[in-house]
């Protein structure tokens, strides 16, 4: 199913990092390069999904992810950060943000949600592990 995800982050390189890990060729996706643009373009973009930048000191990003769920509750907000940061990790929480992703992180994440997103079932599990027996080609 595709999405509307806004990337928002200071640096192009670090939004098209985002957007090569996170978005299908059926998103529709918008760039922000910084959280007082996001909070511009979200009322007309109509995200389901933001994921906002963060760093230390990240105090404009996590305003904009308060921001954001208080006028908009039902878009998703997911701090990115290349930074292993408890503290960011906990701010960004606090803040409102439903997740913390590191930049290494992100394709994991993608994997992960990629069947569900391209409306792929899982292959299925045999329900026992008896082994097969195959008969040599003649």
């Amino acid at each position: 199913m595709a999405k509307k995800l806004m990337i928002v982050d200071e640096r192009a390189v670090a939004r098209h990092l985002v957007r090569q890990a996170s978005a299908t060729p059926l998103d529709t996706v918008l760039e922000c390069a910084s959280p007082e643009e996001a909070i511009k373009a979200i009322g007309v973009f109509r995200p389901d999904c933001v994921m906002m930048g963060v760093s230390v000191p990240a105090p404009g990003a996590l305003k904009a992810i308060k921001n954001i769920r208080k006028t908009y509750p039902e878009v998703r907000v997911l701090a990115v950060s290349s930074l292993h940061e408890p503290e960011l990790q906990q701010a960004a929480s606090a803040a409102g943000a439903a997740g913390y992703v590191t930049t290494e992180n992100l394709s994991e994440l993608f994997l992960l949600a990629a069947p569900e997103r391209l409306a792929l079932k899982p292959a299925r599990q045999p329900k026992s592990a008896r082994p097969v027996k195959v008969k040599p080609a003649k």
